[in-house]
């Protein structure tokens, strides 16, 4: 099992590293295939790889002679594998190298044993000499890419070590207590019965915190639709938009749904229209839905191109637009490989053109709330400043979220990511004259 383990890191990581995937897709496919005790051994890898990869590469660059050949970049994922393991986990050294080692062999590439040992070893007895180089600079050491740093330099002068930090932080697993089932307190008597360690969120109302994250089947009613996984930040979205009880709500991108089924469970006789343009994901929409006994309208589509809705036909609308994700890296370490400037120049685009086609669906005096999963200023309060600019009958408000620590924004409430706390998040609520 160890070999095929291995196997399956090297085509994850090298996936990533080509742009052939995303780290979540990647390994739900490696998990179907029944690997027992081990999916969770190769989920830690996998992350922890990704989450220090600059770091581990910038080790394995001073180890190495010269850099390894195309056709063997499987060996030098595998060589990262064996330094964070040696670096970041518990593993004792010489398991690691005598697995890391044998690996190669499962790679169909015995020759490389030698130089897997040299470059090991030599990372155990030149620990802190490496770690202080890599200490020298910042890319290196908080594992991002540079030119991700030197944004968050430019937009968190302040802010942006400890943002590197709580991105490099594990996630806590949230809950969001379905308000329509149960109240929150009852849920975590609940959990204390179940002896699983939780307390309440001091950001959502309905939020929990998990001490430990553990399979959602073993929460007591998760079948019966008494809770969801969802952040705390991404909860609030139910706080933040004004709603009367019948009004007709535009989710404008909705998968996967979390946010969709947040408002129904505030507001469960809505009738609400979740919208998205990918059709696989709308999937996990009606999923959601199914599993927690609520209705919308579930329906593809993309508002900047041709849809059904008439101008001033929806009371309310979420738009949760496609973002960077810079405020969720520390869920999708990815995204520090994925991620371009191009692509967020692109993104940026395409947020402008969703706040420009949802704007006149809205009625008069109705509210549109803008969000994303993004700590960058030119997705967040730079993009409402730009669409306030461009529409005369558009107003901010302001939006205050207690038992937050809000980053300053010229406009709407920023959330950085929290070590042990919410993710990064954005929201602008706008009202229409």
């Amino acid at each position: 099992m160890a070999a095929e383990l291995h196997r399956h890191y090297c085509r994850i990581l090298l996936s990533i590293r080509q742009r052939q995937g995303s780290l979540s897709s990647l390994l739900d496919a490696a998990l179907k295939r029944q690997l027992g005790a081990d999916a969770a051994r190769l989920q830690e890898w996998c992350y922890g790889v990704c989450r220090w990869y600059h770091r581990l590469d910038a080790i394995a660059a001073q180890l190495l002679e010269r850099p390894l050949r195309g056709k063997d970049q499987d060996l030098h994922s595998l060589i990262l594998l064996g330094l964070y393991q040696l670096y970041f986990m518990r593993t004792p050294d010489h398991a690691v190298l005598n697995e890391t080692v044998a690996a190669s062999d499962a790679l169909h590439k015995p020759w490389a044993k030698g130089l897997i040992n040299a470059v090991l070893r030599e990372a155990q007895r030149s620990r802190d000499t490496l770690l202080e180089h890599c200490a020298k600079d910042y890319s290196q050491w908080y594992s991002h890419p540079v030119w991700l740093l030197d944004q968050f330099k430019r937009d968190w002068p302040r802010h942006y070590r400890s943002l590197l930090d709580a991105n490099n932080s594990p996630a806590p697993m949230t809950l969001r207590v379905n308000r329509r089932q149960l109240p929150r307190d009852s849920y975590l008597k609940q959990l204390e019965e179940a002896g699983i360690a939780a307390h309440a969120d001091a950001l959502s109302p309905q939020g929990l915190h998990l001490m430990q994250p553990c399979d959602v089947l073993a929460l007591p009613g998760f079948d019966a639709g008494w809770i969801s996984v969802q952040d705390a930040a991404s909860q609030l979205v139910a706080e933040l938009l004004p709603l009367h009880d019948t009004a007709r709500v535009l989710d404008a991108c909705a998968a996967p749904g979390g946010k969709t089924c947040a408002l129904l469970e505030a507001h469960p006789r809505l009738q609400l229209v979740a919208l998205d343009a990918d059709a696989s994901r709308l999937t996990r929409v009606r999923e959601n839905l199914a599993r927690l006994q609520l209705n919308a309208d579930v329906t593809e589509g993309d508002l900047t191109q041709a849809h059904p809705y008439a101008p001033a036909s929806f009371d309310a609308i979420l738009l949760d637009v496609p973002c960077s994700g810079t405020g969720v890296i520390r869920r999708h370490p990815d995204i520090k490989l994925l991620r371009t400037p191009e692509e967020v120049a692109a993104l940026i685009r395409k947020q402008r053109a969703l706040l420009d086609a949802a704007w006149p669906l809205l009625r008069s005096g109705a509210h549109l709330l803008y969000s994303t999963c993004s700590v960058l200023h030119a997705e967040n309060a730079a993009q409402i400043a730009a669409f306030l600019t461009g529409h005369s009958d558009a107003h901010a408000l302001p939006l205050t979220v207690p038992g937050a620590q809000l980053a300053p924004a010229e406009i709407g409430a920023q959330l950085l990511p929290a070590s042990g706390g919410h993710d990064g998040f954005y929201y602008a609520l706008l009202k229409k004259d």
